[in-house]
C-alpha cells in the first residue's frame, strides 16, 4: 500500500484540490488578511464544520468567513462580534446539527482562551501536539467534536495538519511545531481504506495512533503526506466505482 500512496502523492493536483476542499476557504481568507490569529481562528472554525459533503461544507464555510466574520475571524472573536452573528439563520442553524447558540458558545470559549495571548500558537506553546489536540477539543466541546476517549478527533487533527505541515495544501503557519509529531486524520472511511493495515478496526484515538505509527515508519520526516495520498486514493476509488456502475 505504501507504494500506491507514494505514487498518488506524487501525482497530487494541489490547485484542483483547493477548489473543492474546505482548506481552499482558508486560502481565500489569506487573500484578505495576513494576521495570524485571523487565519488560525478561521481555519479552526472551518475545520470544525468539515463533516459531510464537501459540496455543502465549502459554501457554508465561505459564508461564515466572508459574510459573518467579514474576513477577520480574530476580530470577530476578540471583540465578541459573534454575539450578533447569524441573526437571519434559517431554523437557528449554522450547519447541520450545529445551531447558532452552540456556535456562539464555542466562540465564547475561544475568546476566553486567547484573551491573554496574541495567537492560538502562543496559547498552546507549552503543550505537546497530542495535548494541544486534546485542549482544542475541549474548546470546541459544545459542538460534540469528539474527545480522545471516544473518537479519533479527526477535525482537530486536520486543523493541526493545516497549521503545522510544511507542504501545500497545508499552510505551515505554526513554525514552533514539528510536522513529525502530527497525528493521522482518521474517520470510518479512512479505516475502510486502510483495513489491510489496521485489521478493520473502527475509528478511535488508539486506532489513530496505530495508523500514525505506520505513517511515521514509512516517512519519519513527513508522516502526514500519506493523509494527503489517502484522499487521492479515496477519490480514485470513488471514480472507479462510478465507472463500474
Amino acid at each position: 500500500m505504501k507504494e500506491v500512496l507514494d505514487k498518488l502523492y506524487c501525482s497530487f493536483d494541489i490547485e484542483k484540490f483547493k477548489l473543492v476542499d474546505p482548506c481552499g476557504v482558508v486560502y481565500k481568507l489569506m487573500n484578505h488578511t495576513s494576521e495570524q490569529l485571523d487565519i488560525e481562528i478561521g481555519a479552526l472554525l472551518v475545520a470544525m464544520i468539515s463533516w459531510g459533503s464537501r459540496k455543502v461544507i465549502v459554501p457554508t464555510a465561505l459564508n461564515m468567513i466572508e459574510n459573518e466574520m467579514k474576513w477577520h475571524p480574530g476580530r470577530f472573536i476578540r471583540e465578541e462580534l459573534y454575539e450578533d452573528s447569524y441573526s437571519n439563520a434559517r431554523n437557528n442553524c449554522v450547519y447541520r446539527t450545529l445551531n447558532v447558540d452552540t456556535f456562539k458558545a464555542i466562540c465564547h470559549n475561544l475568546q476566553t482562551e486567547i484573551q491573554d495571548y496574541p495567537t492560538m500558537e502562543a496559547r498552546l506553546s507549552n503543550l505537546n501536539t497530542k495535548d494541544a489536540i486534546e485542549e482544542i477539543c475541549k474548546w470546541l466541546s459544545p459542538a460534540k467534536i469528539g474527545t480522545m476517549n471516544k473518537s479519533a478527533c479527526k477535525r482537530v487533527c486536520m486543523f493541526m495538519r493545516w497549521m503545522v505541515r510544511h507542504d501545500s495544501p497545508d499552510l505551515h503557519l505554526w513554525k514552533t511545531r514539528d510536522q513529525r509529531d502530527l497525528y493521522a486524520v482518521m474517520d470510518t472511511h479512512v479505516c475502510q481504506l486502510t483495513k489491510e493495515l489496521l485489521g478493520g478496526k473502527k475509528p478511535s484515538w488508539k486506532t489513530c495512533e496505530q495508523l500514525t505509527g505506520i505513517f511515521r515508519e514509512w516517512n519519519p520526516d513527513d508522516p502526514l503526506k500519506y493523509d494527503i495520498a489517502l484522499m487521492q486514493y479515496a477519490d480514485t476509488m470513488s471514480k472507479n466505482a462510478q465507472l463500474n456502475n
